[in-house]
């Protein structure tokens, strides 16, 4: 009978990661990525086998033999055989629809890209892969945490190079933002130059109004599935007051132990209602930043108790 559990996929999670952590010290650049793409595979499995085995079966006909495989039914399966499951791509959408990931989607696709041989490795500069292979670390962190791993059985002898790999890119990340930052107050100061003072108010409305905000939201949609609010805030570039910030709301439940009457759940649960940021924009310099942590180099948390229609930097 073949079986499949949470400790083996665990397991090949923290060996793939291991090969490809001592790939990158040896510097063979070769096998980096496709082994941490194999090891980000093995983990989101692990994760969603731990909420339920059968969150990794293929929703088509004719995986009932695979159902009976990942719930421990094995012995009722007509075949014999290794229970097929979900593509490391389908694993990684539902880890992020059970939970909030706080890395960079893109770069987690691009991984799963070089695994399944849609970008060569050889394309990729050292740079890339340094980037990819730090994005996936704290991807891992992330599902690690979240399956109570300890972080002293999560990297062994790699666990100084781990540390050092993500705080250098937290770092860089932050000097990137400084940058974007310089770079929209001087095109908004060279603009601003040629225009009386008494028309800065009226111009910097009328540039947020002309953005496109709303096609951008689309377009995000479209790409993740999901569709994506937008509000108010504060740039920190210009200061403008109604640059966008965009990202999608969720609710935490508070439900009491006993509820009575099924007539009372929405009489008696309580509701907290949280904004995720994800990305800001300001038409009126053009200030863009696009992922979690730019918004957090500038201090919009990844999540705000939402009271309302807009944020305030502090």
């Amino acid at each position: 009978m073949t079986t499949l559990n949470h400790d083996q996929l665990l397991a090949s999670a923290r060996d793939f990661a291991h090969r490809a952590l001592r790939a990158y010290v040896e510097d063979d650049q070769r096998v980096i990525l496709i082994n941490a793409a194999f090891s980000l595979e093995h983990l989101s499995k692990a994760y969603l086998y731990a909420q339920h085995p059968a969150l990794l079966m293929e929703v088509r006909n004719g995986q009932f033999d695979s159902l009976l495989h990942l719930t421990g039914l094995g012995g009722k399966a007509r075949k014999l055989k290794a229970p097929r499951t979900i593509s490391a791509k389908e694993a990684l959408a539902r880890v992020e629809q059970l939970m909030t990931l706080r890395t960079p989607r893109a770069a987690l696709d691009e991984l799963i890209d070089v695994r399944d041989g849609v970008v060569h490795v050889g394309y990729l500069s050292q740079t890339s892969t340094r980037e990819i292979l730090t994005v996936f670390l704290r991807f891992s962190n992330e599902l690690y945490e979240e399956q109570g791993v300890d972080e002293s059985a999560r990297w062994g002898d790699h666990s100084t190079l781990v540390t050092s790999l993500i705080t250098q890119a937290l770092s860089e990340i932050e000097h990137e933002v400084q940058r974007k930052i310089a770079a929209a107050k001087r095109r908004i100061g060279e603009l601003m130059s040629k225009i009386p003072e008494s028309e800065h108010v009226a111009v910097g409305d009328a540039r947020q109004a002309m953005t496109p905000f709303q096609r951008y939201l689309d377009q995000e949609a479209s790409a993740s599935g999901s569709r994506d609010h937008r509000i108010t805030i504060r740039c920190p570039a210009c200061n403008h007051p109604d640059a966008s910030c965009i990202g999608h709301i969720e609710w935490d439940f508070d439900m009491p132990a006993e509820i009575g009457s099924m007539d009372r759940i929405e009489e008696v649960a309580g509701q907290e209602e949280y904004f995720l940021p994800r990305a800001l924009l300001c038409g009126s310099c053009d200030l863009r930043l696009d992922s979690e942590d730019e918004l957090q180099a500038v201090g919009i948390p990844r999540r705000v108790v939402f009271g309302g229609r807009g944020l305030q930097l502090q």
